[in-house]
């Protein structure tokens, strides 16, 4: 069969494929080695791409064939845009990658609410708010309230991803969907979509525990207020959003992090902080003991003493900047495992509703492995590790 035949696609599919992954016109034509003068023609109307080529640009743009047959580009919502960045990372406009990572936890979005209705199972409305106007810490102690934890900390055995394992099911039973992605940019740490019938907080897979769990309560802090910012722990103002109101998003968020993970009563009874009242210099083995009592980071440990005025903000910034340098990427180590990695990525309760549906009938092998991102064979390896 002869590729050469043109197709008849819209211009405006065609540049909202590109620009749906990033790219720029340069990009296309040093990937495909082909003119300027082409892609242009492409997206005007002037000319029309042959299957070969529409081939070669859906592998580019990672589409299937049939999104370019669309008659009009397709309305999808704004991206999100409430990453959290690294701390010692500038904001820069999102990759090619993180695109993806974008696009396909919006498909986890879209899958896990299309399986709970074909379950039977309630979409239960995430129904928490908050107002900027409320004190960060009397919304964290309210949410706490709400989700059913009492004063003390809750009690997890186990090491910093138990308790990240722990938190997720706890925000999952309340209606926000929590998954995993491999991240490609290096500043960011997080995102959420508020929008669609079930909201959904999206972590960087290889970062710290201790991070993931901050970045998980920052993400919740925005879903709350149903507003987002590109944000750090430092509240950085960065990108198109910056403003005032940025700012004020991004410290609420991150005071709301610290009080939800890190309640003032347990934190100013825990006996190092006994111990040492008085003091404003925290010796990093003071801050670790801390911390570890927690699961959660030295930095966000000094962030809360600082707030009981227990350190200056002298101190506290050069301690953030003192370890914002010496930080550096988690990186993945060990063979690659399609078992863990897929558990990982979505979560158990996401998996078991894979295999519910298989079990009913409404999903095929082939259906279950691609909801699962793996191949037939590690199915039955997917379903043992559960």
């Amino acid at each position: 069969m002869s590729h050469s035949f043109t197709v008849p696609v819209e211009p405006s599919v065609l540049q909202w494929a590109r620009e749906s992954i990033g790219f720029s016109v340069a990009d296309v034509v040093k990937k495909l080695n082909i003119s300027e003068r082409l892609v242009k023609a492409w997206e005007s109307g002037t000319s029309k791409p042959t299957y070969a080529q529409l081939e070669k640009l859906a592998s580019v743009y990672k589409r299937p064939i049939t999104a370019f047959l669309l008659k009009e580009k397709p309305d999808e919502p704004p991206l999100p845009e409430d990453f959290r960045m690294h701390p010692s990372a500038e904001s820069k406009p999102l990759s090619p990658k993180m695109l993806l990572a974008v696009r396909k936890a919006r498909w986890l979005q879209y899958t896990a609410i299309q399986l709970r209705k074909e379950l039977g199972k309630p979409i239960i409305p995430f129904s928490f708010t908050a107002s900027l106007s409320h004190d960060p810490e009397n919304v964290a102690q309210r949410t706490r309230k709400e989700f059913g934890l009492n004063e003390t900390v809750w009690s997890v055995n186990g090491d910093y991803e138990r308790r990240f394992e722990a938190w997720r099911s706890l925000l999952e039973s309340k209606g926000v969907l929590v998954f995993q992605l491999s991240m490609h940019q290096k500043e960011i740490r997080g995102f959420s979509l508020p929008d669609g019938e079930l909201p959904a907080i999206v972590i960087k897979r290889f970062d710290a525990p201790a991070a993931k769990m901050f970045t998980l309560f920052h993400e919740l802090g925005h879903l709350l207020l149903k507003q987002s910012g590109i944000c750090d722990l430092r509240e950085r103002i960065a990108g198109k959003s910056s403003s005032w109101e940025t700012a004020t998003v991004e410290k609420f968020c991150n005071h709301f992090a610290g009080a939800f993970l890190v309640p003032q009563s347990e934190l100013l009874s825990h006996p190092v902080v006994q111990h040492n009242r008085g003091i404003a210099r925290w010796a990093e083995g003071d801050l670790l003991t801390i911390a570890r009592a927690f699961h959660v980071s030295k930095e966000v440990i000094l962030r809360r003493l600082l707030y009981c005025g227990l350190t200056t903000p002298a101190y506290y910034k050069m301690k953030h900047d003192e370890w914002a340098s010496r930080s550096k990427e988690p990186k993945p180590f060990g063979k690659k495992n399609e078992v863990k990695r897929t558990l990982q990525e979505r979560g158990r309760e996401y998996v078991s509703m894979v295999f519910e549906a298989y079990n009913k009938g409404a999903l095929s092998d082939l259906d279950v492995a691609d909801y699962l991102d793996v191949k037939l064979d590690k199915i039955p390896e997917v379903k043992d590790a559960l």
